[in-house]
């Protein structure tokens, strides 16, 4: 068989429904295979630029939990994917960018579009693999599929020089192939954690029960890890009075509608949930993994706590930033289900008199310490004749709070990110679609594509700021294209406005580089694509936005909004309980001593 036709075939052996791709000369042999007269089985999305296949493809991953398919052709073709690669890595998203190269006789004469692809691609994804031996191909795709889904998910990319792409493979017995990979998993299977039990404990889970039940101030600090266990993590939180932050990821895992919600920590996250990781005593990080933007200065991280306790699939996480002796590595769903059982038999061995014990009152003066926090520090803004963004997401919330299950929403990268995740209530896992550790501008728009393409009946809000939107806005075009019935809702303030408050606040005001003095006005722009677009202010908000909501097919919504801080703030070098409240507190700033490193 050819092997353009083996990988198309072994795509669909793994259920792959939709591919993301940009032509060119050395891919067109595999592109070919998505012709509709030898396609049947998978839709072929062309994207505009190279970036936004692989983001594309990310927002159809983290949306659906499928891997994310990519073609892309030699040297600009690849090296324009190296932040998506690194983004989906980064992010623990299973990706699988497939590249073309030049022929094997003319790597490192520095062909046309030539490009050194794997070994620029290396330090940025889980494995790449450059492929010389025409046979291999079979055995390549399963441990690609493998190594993008196993344990903590992430990306691969595999290089195939346009000679092999056109070659027959002889291997029609799969033998070699087979083992070559059974060599690779029996290696694979010796990971320590991989046993009967699949996971390993650094202490058993009676003694990690006990430590959290003797706690008198415990919080469930949760991220990604935990999105397949929200059910379970709602019950542990529920059950044993603990209260629940969560990482940008971890949006939705616990109802912040409920009480026992401190919704986002971190540098824009809840006051509350800052307070309470400073003050707590045993902090039971699930899928988590202690990152500098939910931490603040990692030496003045938790001061008061006793217990650091682990969950986390990737051994390589476990004292990686917060050094701990009590830990688990393994799956959420099968390790969480453990440690519920253990603090259920603590509870059923007390009688009705013995479970008032001190440390369950205090646990409950702990909750009530906690719910006085979330009234005194609420996500807040200061009102003014214009519009603002926040203005803007609680009217949004307000419109779609009752059916939040049927939306998906997904952002740039900026202070209407960070506001998205303030002021709107999350409520199910896997519904905020945001880059995260990478943090790319822009992602937002080829994101919500990949959303929806993945998630045909749902409800598809991308959120963007001027400046996010301006890099990557050419894919509007794949939008019209293919119908897709997005809402885009730009919040337009003339400005680059995270790091222009960085600017105020901590190069005394020299706006040198985040003005957009030029940026067009975007809803008349998207109407030369074919898409619907209307402009709003404070006055018509509230029926420009139900009209937005209600419309059928692709629409923008421009927003011209005032520029503002995001509150509260955590300066670099800062504790969590040392962060910035509101403009009140700005003036305590020494800027020299918190300016970026």
């Amino acid at each position: 068989m050819n092997n353009s036709a083996l990988i198309y075939k072994k795509l669909a052996q793994h259920g792959v429904k939709h591919v993301f791709g940009y032509s060119g000369g050395a891919i067109m042999p595999l592109m070919d295979q998505f012709h509709p007269n030898n396609n049947k089985d998978i839709d072929l999305i062309i994207n505009s630029h190279e970036q936004n296949c692989g983001h594309a493809a990310t927002g159809y991953a983290k949306s659906s939990g499928k891997t994310g398919i990519v073609l892309v052709t030699s040297g600009p073709g690849i090296t324009n994917c190296i932040t998506p690669l690194l983004d989906a890595k980064n992010d623990s998203t299973p990706l699988i960018v497939i590249s073309a190269n030049v022929g094997l006789k003319h790597i490192g004469t520095n062909a046309f579009q030539e490009a050194p692809a794997t070994l620029i691609t290396k330090p940025v994804t889980k494995w790449s693999h450059f492929v010389t031996d025409k046979d291999d191909i079979n055995y390549i795709f399963e441990k690609a599929f493998h190594i993008a889904n196993d344990g903590k998910k992430g990306s691969v990319h595999i290089d195939i020089p346009k000679c092999v792409l056109n070659s027959i493979n002889k291997n029609n017995n799969n033998k070699k192939n087979s083992n070559h990979h059974n060599k690779y998993l029996t290696n694979y299977k010796k990971n320590p954690w991989r046993n009967k039990n699949n996971y390993i404990a650094s202490r058993s889970f009676d003694e990690i029960a006990n430590i959290i039940n003797n706690s008198e101030k415990p919080i469930l600090y949760v991220g990604q890890g935990a999105n397949s266990s929200h059910l379970n993590v709602r019950k542990l939180s529920k059950k044993f009075n603990i209260p629940v932050t969560t990482t940008l990821h971890g949006m939705g895992i616990f109802d912040e509608t409920d009480e026992y919600s401190l919704q986002m920590c971190g540098m824009h996250g809840h006051a509350a949930a800052n307070y309470a990781l400073q003050e707590s005593d045993c902090i039971i990080a699930l899928g988590s993994r202690f990152d500098d933007r939910t931490t603040g200065e990692i030496s003045k991280y938790a001061p008061k706590c006793k217990n650091f306790i682990h969950f986390n699939i990737e051994e390589s996480e476990i004292n990686k930033v917060v050094k701990t002796e009590n830990y688990v590595i393994g799956d959420l769903k099968k390790t969480l289900p453990i440690l519920i059982n253990k603090l259920e038999n603590i509870s059923a061995s007390k009688t009705l008199w013995l479970k008032m014990d001190v440390n369950n009152i205090k646990k409950m003066a702990w909750i009530n310490t906690i719910q006085k926090w979330k009234q005194k520090f609420p996500f807040d803004y200061n009102e003014t004749s214009g519009l603002k963004t926040q203005e803007v997401l609680i009217e949004l919330n307000k419109q779609i709070t009752n059916n939040m299950e049927k939306y998906f929403i997904t952002t740039g990268v900026g202070n209407h990110q960070m506001m998205s995740c303030q002021f709107i209530d999350w409520r199910y896992p896997r519904r905020f679609i945001s880059s995260g550790s990478l943090g790319v501008m822009g992602a937002g728009l080829p994101y919500a594509i990949g959303v929806q393409i993945a998630n045909q009946k749902k409800t598809v809000i991308n959120i963007d700021g001027d400046s996010s939107f301006l890099m990557t806005l050419s894919d509007l075009k794949t939008v019209k294209e293919h119908n897709l019935p997005l809402k885009i809702l730009i919040l337009n303030n003339g400005t680059q406005d995270m790091v222009r408050v960085w600017e105020d606040l901590f190069f005394e005001k020299r706006i040198t580089a985040t003005e957009n003095t030029q940026g067009p006005q975007f809803s008349k722009l998207v109407e030369s694509f074919g898409i619907k677009g209307i402009k709003t202010n404070k006055n018509n908000l509230k029926n420009n936005m139900k009209y937005f909501l209600d419309y059928k097919g692709p629409i923008l919504m421009e927003c011209i909004t005032e520029r503002d801080y995001c509150f509260p703030l955590v300066p670099p070098g800062a504790g969590l309980d040392e962060m910035i409240l509101n403009k009140k507190n700005i003036s305590k700033i020494d800027s020299k001593a918190n300016a970026p490193s």
